[in-house]
């Protein structure tokens, strides 16, 4: 039976390779006959019927043959350039640079298939990539192919249509209210004390810590404000924008607190500027400084944190499990969540529940009693 226009052709050439041809139309309204090729009449198949399907949808054919590498390189550039944080562009950087390149990188972007992206996985597993990798992967490659959709060099993105992994992140080991009190005391006398307090008391990024100034310090009125954080970026310690607009908040300078900052900064000869919470990143001025003077790096902060927790005798933690530690503390002394959430600066209030903060042994026994408690005294009283 005679094929209708628009369904193309497929046949295998002498070399082996299936071929499949059919008709696009340009972006200027011309049309034009094109050839995919493919090891299998499958794939070729595939990559056929994607290209129908775009037809049907009335997308232009690019001509422009993007691999996925120069694409990617495109995307970084142009379309994430001043949209992500540098850490963010690092990380993501890294991924495509190790992982998503080498495997999937001279592929052209308007051909690639679910399979194509399948087998790529499978490739990284068999180097020994952990599920977090292949996930890492699959999230980058997928935010770059939404861009190819808006851009109408691609109909669908198959990255989110490969199967995904099952993993499951490890349960954040954290301290107790009991244990980070005793962390507190053992270190009281520790130049790094006021880091781990603002840590502990507030459930501040560690980055956020590092970034609080001085001057964003109102001693008058008994509040600070978190207004920038420092991180480490391409080598070097630098003053960043907070994570999200939510992250910018005042919070109530606590009277310990603010004796333990009056104290810090007595004891490094701090002359208190006036109070000016700006928003101009800046890494004068910090509270938390190195022996010099300078910026305390974050991993330096992070070494101090492991070597006075073996002092304290405590299980050692993740510095930035001080934050859930502290999150969970307002939950189990019944702090509403929204209040537990702009204390800590969440975007969402789901991020506070579902990620922040855990479960206390102590306060579900507590619960469980009482609800024993009330069951017995019914059947007594029936």
């Amino acid at each position: 039976m005679k094929r209708a226009n628009g369904e193309g052709t497929i046949y295998k050439r002498k070399t082996g390779r299936w071929a499949a041809q059919t008709y696009v139309t340009l972006e200027n309204g011309a049309t034009k006959r094109i050839c995919v090729t493919a090891m299998t009449r499958e794939a070729v198949k595939e990559k056929l019927q994607g290209i129908i399907d775009r037809e049907k949808l009335r997308l232009p054919y690019d001509e422009h043959d993007w691999t996925v590498a120069a694409y990617l390189d495109y995307w970084m550039s142009e379309v994430q350039a001043n949209r992500i944080r540098e850490t963010t562009a690092a990380s993501y950087s890294d991924t495509i640079k190790n992982h998503i390149k080498p495997v999937l990188g001279k592929h052209i972007v308007r051909n690639l298939t679910v399979p194509d992206v399948r087998r790529a996985l499978n490739h990284l597993r068999e180097r020994g990539c952990s599920d977090r990798i292949i996930l890492e992967c699959i999230r980058v490659l997928s935010s770059c192919l939404s861009c190819a959709m808006r851009e109408e060099l691609v109909y669908r993105n198959v990255a989110q249509l490969v199967e995904r992994p099952k993993y499951t992140a490890k349960e954040t080991a954290i301290w107790t209210a009991d244990q980070a009190a005793l962390f507190l005391e053992t270190i009281s006398d520790h130049p790094l004390y006021i880091a781990f307090l603002l840590l502990l008391t507030y459930g501040m990024r560690r980055g956020e810590a590092l970034g609080l100034r001085y001057s964003d310090i109102d001693f008058d009125n008994g509040y600070l404000y978190i207004r920038q954080q420092i991180g480490r970026v391409g080598g070097s310690v630098k003053a960043r924008d907070l994570k999200t607009i939510n992250s910018k908040r005042r919070l109530p300078l606590m009277a310990n607190v603010r004796t333990a900052l009056l104290n810090h900064a007595k004891r490094n000869g701090v002359m208190l500027p006036p109070f000016n919470p700006s928003s101009e990143l800046s890494t004068q001025g910090t509270v938390i400084t190195s022996k010099v003077g300078t910026p305390l790096q974050p991993r330096n902060l992070g070494r101090s944190f492991d070597v006075l927790t073996k002092k304290a005798g405590l299980p050692r933690i993740k510095i930035h499990a001080l934050r859930h530690t502290a999150a969970t503390v307002l939950k189990d002394l019944n702090v509403p969540v929204k209040d537990a959430q702009l204390i800590l600066g969440h975007s969402n209030i789901s991020t506070t529940l579902n990620i922040y903060q855990h479960g206390s042994h102590d306060t579900q026994r507590y619960a469980i009693s009482a609800v024993e408690n009330c069951l017995f005294k019914r059947m007594a009283a029936s």
